[in-house]
């Protein structure tokens, strides 16, 4: 048995260990926060020491045998408190505190003045009326501190008081008294059913009229929270005297009854139901404050993000109803396993307490009180952790609120108070005798504190299911503010061209957050966009994870860098893109909807990638609606997924076809060369005047329709199915951004006119501008098909630069004569410009399309093909000049 000095020292050891809590914990937030004030902190701080020291002392000289770990407990709560109230409602700091210091009066009054408790016990329903009093006079008194919400609070002169929470002090008190008295009658008398006795309704009535009323009273006030702890509270201590379990299946029969009945008639208590059910569907409005509670879980993690780190305020009245939250938040799961570790001590040390009380009414008093605080503590708790429906109620010693702090210190006076023997207490008057112990039945006391065991197992077992399993999952959801916080934070790898210009880069302010800027608004069809509020398109989105730092990090650099709040750094990519070519086509497309595609012919690298008409990245929140519903559609990349009619731009395919096929030759005589064909009712003629006689380069060249179509003929549907494939022209180009295809089936061509309109670029097949530039490049590298690549190299986590895994080498689709004869047949522009230029016919009573596809120069070892679209082109011919200025920029590059 421990002596009293032993007693006195660990209480202080363990005191001395809460304030160095809430020092750390204060010197920590001053250092994480870079807009800490230290206001009221001094003044808390000295309080908290006032307090504690005021209460250690007086307890070791009025009370040395009691309970040592009471009060380090309370200690460790109310500092914790303190700390979150200065981190999360910096403004409520100075009235916590007051309520601090006047708590401990009350506890300090309670244990110097109680030398016994017989003037509670006696006046039990003097108590209870009176609490009852000021419960229904806030119905007409009432009001609410915030100006708005239910009336629950009695104030002046600045000062509020919840009555409530007095009467969950009062109504133990009486159940305490009555139940000590009545508890043998309640047993033993009364009619037997089965295994069950029934009380006498004279007995039992008034226990049921006082439980009762104040639980209506609460239910009229819309206090449900308070309700249901009343309930509770007073079915555990029902159990406690009589050690049926009839009684508490009964009253969980009548709670369900009660409860259904509220969800049906009740909005508010509806709401709360379907929150807790699924509050999936409501996280924007109805179920906002619990799906934002569980975010914050899943955000802490094992360890938290730190004090002053997290951002729990994004929960509104964090600071009295979700507390909990914010403590999963900020110090993880293992802070809320400590919180549950502490209302578990309160559990075993009042139990213990309520064991060895003397007298009936102290142990009934003594097991009332600490029921009723760790019931609280659990159902507030629960409810964050949707273990249970949110009952708006205050976590005992941490949360905000002056009535509950109160209320909390006295009960724990009392139970310090029981905690010793009477004959210890000091005081001008002579010592009350102690009556002699009565026998006491454990059974009752040890199962009800292993049930409160067991929930505070259960809640800290669903802490680490939202902290550790659902982590991950929380943290990514789209309506996660934090996950928005942390992507301002991210300072994304830079874009560059192929010779180092920067394409996209990051400004960082001043508080950390970063901007995405793109210096170079001509490269947007390419480099794409980075938004927070729309995600990522094109190199952007291929190479998120790369541009974010995530791809090469072990998993220990990223705890690491997360412990640290230090978001990963991205890496660089560089693309093929030529900014100055990029710059001259996007110009060149400016007034005109279409696409142009420059690239290597040997490498497959894209030089110029342009779509008309586009967006500025730098402003795509603000212009997303309008962007969105523009029927000109500029979020599409008309070079890589716009699809068209190719019109002349297939005759290059139909050609090589029939060559190989040994159908035609180039030198051959073509009949009716120059004549004209109608599609949707309007001509398509050769795109360039001929001189007689006309041989089928000739045609070719002038890119006249009708000889295709005779072609188209000839090869039937066999022929041109395997053109279509030969060309991959149903399949997307392998590309780093996203590609398309037609969807096109050789099955439509059941009829000559079919084939003839395929053969000629007006059936149903269609192509990207990509796949026309990738047919001009196979022609530019003597048959060799180039495969596409937009991206040159990445960095990796060392910095180094990579090459691209995606370059793939080039494949054969003609033979190196068959290239060479059908890039000859095309017309010559300026000096070294070979190239076939047309028109599709796109609509009936609309411009044409207008199609250019060139090679330069004619010799070399580097040669570039180009292609150019324009819909409906007023001025087709136009093509020409666009695409011939930028084969001679990049030839001479």
């Amino acid at each position: 048995m421990q002596t009293h000095t032993q007693t006195i020292r660990r209480e202080r050891t363990l005191l001395l260990i809460a304030a160095a809590f809430l020092l750390v914990g204060v010197i920590t937030l001053a250092i994480s926060n870079s807009q800490f004030a230290i206001g009221h902190w001094p003044l808390a701080i000295l309080s908290f020491i006032i307090c504690f020291v005021s209460a250690h002392l007086l307890l070791s000289r009025s009370l040395p045998r009691h309970d040592p770990f009471l009060l380090p407990t309370a200690a460790l709560l109310s500092g914790w408190g303190l700390l979150l109230i200065g981190r999360l409602a910096i403004n409520f700091l100075l009235r916590q505190t007051i309520w601090l210091l006047i708590s401990t009066a009350a506890l300090l009054a309670v244990v110097w003045l109680s030398r016994d408790l017989r003037w509670l016990r006696r006046f039990r329903y003097t108590w209870l009326f009176g609490g009852l009093a000021l419960l229904a006079a806030t119905l007409v008194f009432g009001v609410n501190p915030s100006g708005y919400g239910p009336r629950l609070w009695l104030g002046a002169w600045g000062v509020y008081f919840q009555p409530s929470e007095l009467l969950k002090l009062l109504m133990v008190v009486y159940l305490a008294s009555y139940l000590a008295e009545r508890r043998e009658l309640l047993v033993s008398e009364g009619r037997r059913i089965g295994r069950w006795r029934l009380p006498p309704l004279a007995y039992v009535g008034p226990l049921l009229a006082m439980s009762g009323l104040a639980v209506v009273l609460l239910a009229w006030q819309q206090d449900l929270g308070a309700a249901m702890l009343f309930f509770f509270t007073s079915l555990a201590m029902l159990y406690l005297a009589t050690g049926q379990w009839g009684y508490v299946a009964t009253g969980l029969v009548l709670f369900i009854i009660v409860g259904l009945a509220g969800y049906r008639f009740s909005d508010r208590i509806a709401l709360r139901v379907d929150g807790w059910l699924n509050p999936w569907p409501g996280a924007a409005d109805r179920a906002f404050q619990i799906v934002q509670s569980l975010l914050a879980f899943g955000a802490g993690g094992i360890l938290g993000q730190g004090i002053g780190l997290g951002n729990p305020t994004y929960i509104p009245a964090v600071h009295t109803d979700f507390v909990f939250a914010a403590i999963g938040e900020e110090f993880g799961l293992a802070g809320t396993l400590v919180i549950i570790a502490l209302y578990e001590v309160l559990t075993l040390r009042g139990f213990r307490i309520a064991a060895r009380a003397p007298r009936p009414f102290e142990r009934f008093l003594a097991a009332g009180l600490t029921a009723g605080l760790v019931i609280q503590a659990w159902v507030i708790t629960a409810g964050n952790a949707k273990l249970a429906p949110i009952a708006g109620v205050t976590l005992p010693f941490v949360s905000y609120g002056g009535s509950s702090l109160l209320i909390s210190f006295i009960a724990l006076g009392l139970l310090l108070r029981i905690s010793s023997p009477t004959s210890e207490v000091q005081g001008p008057k002579p010592p009350v005798t102690v009556s002699p112990r009565q026998p006491v039945n454990p059974s009752p006391l040890l199962h009800l504190a292993c049930a409160l065991s067991l929930a505070l197992a259960l809640l800290a077992t669903m802490c680490g299911y939202w902290t550790v399993l659902r982590a991950e999952t929380l943290r990514a959801r789209d309506d996660n503010p934090r996950r928005v916080l942390y992507e301002q934070h991210i300072a994304r790898g830079r874009i560059l061209d192929r010779y180092g210009a920067v394409l996209a880069d990051v400004e960082v302010a001043g508080d950390g957050t970063v901007t995405r800027r793109y210096p170079i608004l001509e490269t947007a069809p390419a480099v794409g966009y980075a938004s927070l509020r729309h995600g990522t398109g094109s190199i952007e989105a291929t190479f998120d994870a790369e541009l974010r730092g995530e791809v090469g990090r072990s998993d220990w650099l990223a705890a690491w860098e997360e412990l640290l709040h230090r978001p990963p750094h991205g890496h660089d990519v560089q693309l093929t893109l030529d900014a100055t070519l990029q710059i001259q086509a996007q110009q060149a497309l400016a007034g005109q909807a279409g696409a142009i595609v420059l690239l290597d012919a040997a490498t497959g690298e894209i030089l110029a990638l342009a779509s008309s008409p586009t967006f500025d990245p730098e402003h795509l929140d603000d212009e997303w609606e309008s962007l969105s519903e523009d029927p000109a559609a500029p979020l599409v990349n008309r070079a890589t997924q716009g699809l068209y009619q190719p019109g002349a731009a297939l005759q290059t395919v139909i050609m090589a076809e029939a060559l190989n096929e040994g159908l035609a030759a180039l030198t051959a005589p073509a009949s009716n060369a120059t004549a004209t064909l109608t599609v949707n009712g309007a001509l398509l003629g050769c795109s360039a005047a001929s001189s007689e006689p006309h041989t089928l380069a000739d045609a070719y060249a002038a890119a006249c329709p009708a000889p295709f179509a005779d072609l188209g003929k000839r090869l039937g549907t066999t022929g041109l199915k395997e053109a279509v494939e030969r060309w991959a022209l149903t399949t997307p180009p392998p590309l780093e951004i996203p590609a398309e295809a037609a969807d096109w089936n050789a099955e439509t061509l059941s009829t000559t006119t079919a084939l003839r309109n395929e053969a000629i670029g007006q059936g149903r097949l269609t192509v990207s501008p990509l796949q026309m530039a990738l047919m001009a490049g196979t022609l530019a590298n003597e048959g060799k098909k180039p495969t596409p690549r937009l991206v040159l190299r990445v960095q990796d986590a060392e910095g180094d630069w990579q090459e691209n895994p995606g370059a793939k080498e080039s494949h054969t689709i003609l033979a190196p004569d068959s290239a060479r004869a059908l890039l000859a047949a095309w017309q010559r522009y300026e000096e070294n410009v070979a190239a076939h230029w047309g028109v599709a016919i796109a609509g009936e009573g609309q411009s044409p399309h207008a199609w250019f596809i060139g090679v330069a120069p004619e010799t070399g070892e580097t040669r570039y093909a180009v292609v150019v679209l324009i819909e409906h082109a007023a001025a087709p011919e136009s093509v020409i000049s666009i695409g011939t200025a930028l084969l001679e920029a990049a030839s001479t590059r």
